[in-house]
C-alpha cells in the first residue's frame, strides 16, 4: 500500500469541526481522530508522521488528549472503525482546532487541510453558552463571547493564507452552506479536491448532519446583549470573513 496523506480538518471550536470530522471519516479512504493529539498542536514540538502510525495513534497513554475511546462511547466506537481500516486509508490524520497550518507543514509539508469557518455571532453565542454553564467542565469560563474574537480573527487569518499559499494542500468550507445545502455540493467539491469518488457511506452520513443542521442548529435561539454585539462588530475582522468566503468551495 503506498503511504497515506496527512489530512486534517481544521477550524476554531463550534466552528463544525467534529460534524465534519465524522462525514468525512466516513469514507472507507480517510481516517481521522477527533483531535487524538489535541495537546500537542498548541505547542512548537513537531508534528511528525510518526504520531500517525497505526501503533502510535491507536495509543492513548501518552495523555496528548483527553478524548479517549475510554471517555465515552462514542468515541470508542469511533476509533474502532477508524483502526480497522486505518492501514487501508489514502488520507489519515486527525481534527485540529489549533489551527496550526504554516507549523503543521514544516513537519509535514505533503499534509493536506480542509479548514472550516462559521460567522462570528453563532460561534460567539456558543461560547457564551459553554463559559455560562458550570457543569461544562472542557470549557473554561473565560471562553466566553467577547474571548471568542480574537480567536477567531486568529483563525481566519491563518486560513486565508494557508488557502491563498496553498490551495492544493488546504481548502475551506463555511459552516451554513457546507451543512444547509441538500446536496451536500461543497461536500462533494471536497471529495473531488482529494481525488475521491462519493461514496454511499459518506452520503448517509452527510445526510444524518444536514438533518440536525436543519432540525437543531439552524432553529436555535442565539440572541447575544446589545452590548456584545456591539463589541462583536467593532473587533470582528469581518473583511477577512469575506475574503475567505470568497475562497470557499
Amino acid at each position: 500500500m503506498p503511504t497515506p496523506t496527512p489530512l486534517f480538518v481544521a477550524g476554531l471550536g463550534r466552528s463544525g469541526t467534529t460534524a465534519l470530522t465524522q462525514v468525512l471519516s466516513s469514507h472507507p479512504d480517510i481516517a481521522l481522530g477527533v483531535e487524538r493529539f489535541k495537546r500537542l498542536y498548541p505547542l512548537d514540538e513537531p508534528v511528525s508522521a510518526d504520531l500517525f502510525s497505526r501503533a502510535r495513534f491507536f495509543d492513548f497513554s501518552d495523555e496528548l488528549t483527553n478524548l479517549t475511546p475510554h471517555s465515552s462511547p462514542q468515541w470508542a466506537k469511533h476509533y474502532a472503525t477508524m483502526e480497522a481500516k486505518w492501514e487501508q486509508a489514502r488520507y489519515v490524520g486527525d481534527k485540529m482546532v489549533a489551527i496550526r497550518l504554516q507549523h503543521t507543514w514544516s513537519s509535514l509539508p505533503q499534509a493536506r487541510f480542509v479548514c472550516i469557518v462559521r460567522d462570528i455571532e453563532p460561534v460567539a453565542a456558543s461560547w457564551e453558552t459553554r463559559a455560562q454553564d458550570p457543569d461544562d467542565l472542557g470549557w473554561k469560563s473565560n471562553q466566553d463571547a467577547m474571548g471568542a474574537v480574537k480567536r477567531w480573527n486568529r483563525a481566519l487569518g491563518r486560513i486565508r493564507r494557508a488557502v491563498k499559499q496553498r490551495p492544493e494542500h488546504a481548502v475551506v468550507v463555511e459552516y451554513d452552506r457546507f451543512f444547509g445545502d441538500p446536496a451536500g455540493q461543497a461536500l462533494g467539491n471536497v471529495l473531488t479536491w482529494l481525488g475521491l469518488d462519493r461514496t454511499d457511506t459518506v452520503d448517509r452520513a452527510f445526510e444524518r448532519a444536514h438533518r440536525h443542521f436543519v432540525d437543531v442548529v439552524a432553529p436555535k435561539d442565539r440572541a447575544l446583549p446589545p452590548a456584545t454585539l456591539a463589541f462583536l462588530d467593532e473587533q470582528a475582522h469581518r473583511k477577512v470573513w469575506r475574503e475567505v468566503l470568497d475562497l470557499a468551495l
